[in-house]
């Protein structure tokens, strides 16, 4: 790629949806399909409510002998929440009913207890308020009809989509399966979190940084292996992870040093490279390649805050098209910025960043105070990525900058812009 430009990475995301497709489906209880994925749609098997239901405690009457109330009325059942009618209401009769039960045949509205008086030891009800045709009455199949669609394919479930599905009559539905992600690390100098480095050694923090994100995004981590910068290792290490993963990443050694082994590798195992170098700072020397089974092969750098960028980037693409989504869902919101910032340069800018709301429900995105990709410690507590497009002049304290939401990120007032208006 010597003397080209580097790719965009809008164009590498596109690429990334690209050459990854929908993944394996199975089907799941409902309790096991919270932020699962429909691969099929669900309907529903009857009317919904399956009878006409009552909306109140109270009576069910006929709305004809009551529109000169006050009048009294023959008690003649109950109807409890449950069940079934056991006859029906007649002129001048009325069923006491509660909220949800199914309104018995003759009548046609409900009255409320709070609108009556009980008579003759219950045998009676004093009707003190007139009621219209279909008072309190949510009619039958008025929420849906048996066979509608209730949820479409590619809609992510929620507890409320839950609960829609089980009122559906689904005990299971057909999901998208969670994709499986190996990863490999490498790197001569790294040693486990809980060892004290010595000399040129640094802790391994991309295996448990990369883990996490994987379980953010609603994938499995199925299996880490940490490996030295030795090409049989990194070798045998991508093969194994290879026969069991939907989705390979690792970190390390894909640049152009010497010692950066990776990229060759990936090409001796047969797998496609599709780009190596991005027009982003940080994370130009990501790449991805499809294996000969299909599986994405991603190579991210071995600074943490890169390989930070590139999973949010491009690896989160495959994972969203491997669970159904056309593409990953990226929430951006304009911000005045706290500080300076220099221009952008002749790559795309992605910096870690605070955000905050002012008293008149302004955001303010603060960068946060880092010393490059290789250094974690200023990333702890950003839940954004300041964007600065490649070109981008100097900002200044109050400029409006464009800010991309990590997906931890919650606030009430998303849809408020940088002067906290609405939009």
């Amino acid at each position: 790629m010597t003397g080209k430009a580097l790719m965009s990475p809008e164009e590498a995301a596109r690429i990334v949806r690209e050459h990854i497709r929908p993944g394996r489906v199975e089907c799941v209880r409902l309790e096991d399909a919270l932020h699962r994925t429909l691969a099929e749609a669900v309907a529903c098997d009857v009317d919904y409510p399956p009878f006409d239901r009552a909306l109140m405690d109270g009576y069910a009457v006929r709305a004809d002998d009551v529109r000169a109330a006050p009048v009294t009325l023959k008690v003649v059942g109950d109807i409890a929440a449950g069940h079934a009618p056991l006859g029906a209401v007649g002129p001048g009769e009325a069923m006491r009913i509660n909220t949800g039960a199914p309104v018995p045949p003759g009548a046609d509205a409900i009255v409320r207890v709070e609108d009556t008086a009980a008579e003759d030891g219950g045998r009676a009800v004093r009707i003190l308020k007139s009621a219209t045709t279909g008072q309190f009455i949510t009619p039958q199949a008025s929420y849906v009809r048996a066979g509608d669609m209730t949820l479409s394919a590619g809609m992510r479930l929620g507890p409320l989509e839950i609960a829609v599905a089980a009122t559906s009559g689904a005990a299971k539905v057909c999901v998208y399966a969670a994709p499986r992600v190996a990863i490999v690390v490498t790197g001569d100098e790294l040693i486990e979190p809980g060892r004290k480095p010595f000399g040129a050694q640094i802790r391994n923090s991309n295996a448990p940084l990369l883990t996490a994100l994987v379980r953010e995004a609603q994938a499995i981590p199925i299996m880490t292996i940490s490996v030295r910068d030795v090409p049989g290792e990194i070798r045998a290490a991508i093969g194994e992870a290879l026969e069991r993963c939907d989705v390979l990443c690792l970190t390390g050694g894909v640049s152009a040093g010497e010692y950066d082994f990776v990229p060759g590798i990936v090409a001796e195992l047969g797998c496609r490279t599709h780009f190596h170098k991005v027009a982003i700072k940080p994370g130009r020397p990501t790449l991805f390649a499809t294996s000969p089974g299909g599986q994405g092969v991603f190579g991210l750098p071995g600074n943490p805050i890169s390989a930070f960028i590139g999973f949010h980037l491009f690896v989160a693409e495959a994972l969203a098209r491997l669970q159904g989504h056309a593409a990953a869902t990226h929430r951006t919101l304009s911000a005045r910025l706290i500080g300076r910032l220099p221009e952008a340069g002749a790559r795309c800018s992605f910096i870690p960043a605070k955000l905050t709301c002012d008293a008149a429900g302004a955001w303010r995105a603060s960068p946060q105070p880092w010393q490059g990709s290789g250094d974690p410690f200023g990333m702890a507590g950003a839940d954004a990525l300041i964007v600065r497009e490649a070109g981008t002049t100097a900002a200044t304290d109050g400029s409006i900058v464009t800010v991309r939401l990590l997906p931890h990120w919650t606030c009430v007032g998303e849809d408020r812009n940088a002067d906290g208006e609405r939009e």
